[in-house]
């Protein structure tokens, strides 16, 4: 069989093309000893099948409490999908809500979507443009900007990605509050800054919920369960 270097199709170029992987992070912080031990009894108490593929209620049911104390979202638990990392929810939204030849809506860091937008064909741009389909936004971009944004993304209908994971700033606000919006905004996060390794981040709310659910599990079926119920532990006892 041909390397992806020397096929001529044209998914197989655009992985060749690829730039490297970001590197790992060299201090990753220790993993707290309730957290070990809570991996430890879902070993022992059989925890080592597939779960429920969305992820284990218990988790689920977590994210969605905790966006609604966060930023008072109404987001139910079957809206929510647990995820290998928040990386793997990147992908997957990006596969599947932006359109292959369209552009992508970037004001901020384009480094952690720019991978999967090059396999799918997509443009990332920093300015508006009649071809966007997507807005994806951090905390961390300028306030002003983000509202802005928002309100062309509520006039075009554009499908939102709003990434928590490895914010540096943390505002009350969301895009999901306006209701206008909600059907269209989809919620990244995960543990990675704290646990990382143990491959947890997920995916939450829009009208798009169980078509990216689908997708998540055409790829990796589902997060293991060792790795939620040590997730569900460290986000029950972290102050």
């Amino acid at each position: 069989m041909n390397s992806p270097q020397t096929l001529s199709r044209p998914l197989a170029g655009r992985v060749a093309a690829l730039d490297g992987l970001r590197p790992l992070v060299a201090d990753e912080p220790d993993v707290p000893a309730n957290v070990i031990e809570a991996a430890a009894a879902a070993l022992a108490r059989g925890e080592t099948h597939y779960t429920d593929r969305p992820g284990i209620p218990e988790f689920r049911a977590w994210v969605a409490d905790h966006l609604a104390e966060r930023f008072g979202l109404a987001i139910d638990p079957s809206e929510v999908t647990i995820t290998c990392g928040s990386t793997e929810a990147r992908f997957v939204t990006m596969t599947l809500l932006a359109e292959a030849g369209s552009a992508v809506l970037c004001p901020g860091d384009a480094s952690p979507i720019s991978g999967a937008l090059h396999i799918l064909g997509a443009d990332v741009v920093d300015t508006v443009q009649d071809d966007i389909s997507l807005l994806y936004i951090t905390p961390d971009v300028y306030r002003e900007t983000t509202i802005e944004l928002l309100q062309r993304a509520e006039d075009r209908n554009w499908w939102i990605v709003y990434d928590l994971s490895f914010a540096k700033t943390a505002p009350p606000f969301h895009p999901a509050q306006n209701e206008k919006l909600a059907s269209r905004v989809v919620t990244i996060d995960s543990l990675s800054a704290d646990l990382a390794g143990w491959r947890l981040g997920w995916m939450a709310g829009s009208a798009a919920a169980l078509r990216l659910r689908a997708g998540k599990q055409a790829i990796t079926i589902c997060t293991t369960a060792v790795s939620q119920w040590a997730g569900l532990e460290w986000v029950r006892t972290a102050t």
